[in-house]
């Protein structure tokens, strides 16, 4: 009699979770910009993405940056754990870390880029506000400023 009411509790819960909502992300798919001489292309799919900072400046220190990571969020949060890093510098010496190295954290904002520092009150490390409007997917904060070094705040990429 107890493995049947047992049952009976498990089964509504089965099926409850089997109707919850699965998002299909907007960030999926691949996305190009370049800001001066470098091109920023970020490979991303529901579950993992890559990002390549390919730099042609010759003054450039870091030729080139690939980072390979695991995603996880919802319609309005964006959560990027790096878990490889590869550099190449202008002395074609490398650099290659492959144990996780940083979580950053996005968040959907309705509001200006030019709103700075971003909305929601958000202040975590390297964390970024974003935006999908279409085929543009404007990033804006202390992120984009790193990974620019401090050449902009905004990082507008095109999909592809």
């Amino acid at each position: 009699m107890r493995r049947i009411g047992l049952l009976f509790l498990i089964i509504p819960v089965v099926l409850l979770l089997s109707t919850c909502e699965e998002f299909d992300p907007q960030w999926d798919g691949l996305w190009v910009a370049t800001i001066g001489q470098a091109v920023i292309t970020l490979d991303l799919d529901k579950w993992e993405g890559t990002l390549t900072v390919d730099n042609s400046d010759p003054a450039a220190e870091v030729k080139l940056t690939i980072a390979e990571g695991k995603l996880d969020g919802d319609e309005n949060t964006l959560i990027a754990e790096i878990t490889s890093m590869y550099q190449k510098y202008q002395d074609d010496t490398e650099k290659h870390i492959t144990e996780p190295i940083l979580i950053v954290l996005f968040v959907t904002c309705p509001s200006n880029p030019d709103d700075l520092p971003g909305c929601l009150g958000l202040n975590y490390p390297l964390s970024a506000s974003y935006t999908i409007d279409g085929d543009k997917f404007t990033l804006w904060g202390d992120l984009i400023l790193a990974l620019t070094n401090n050449e902009t705040h905004t990082l507008t990429a095109t999909k592809k």
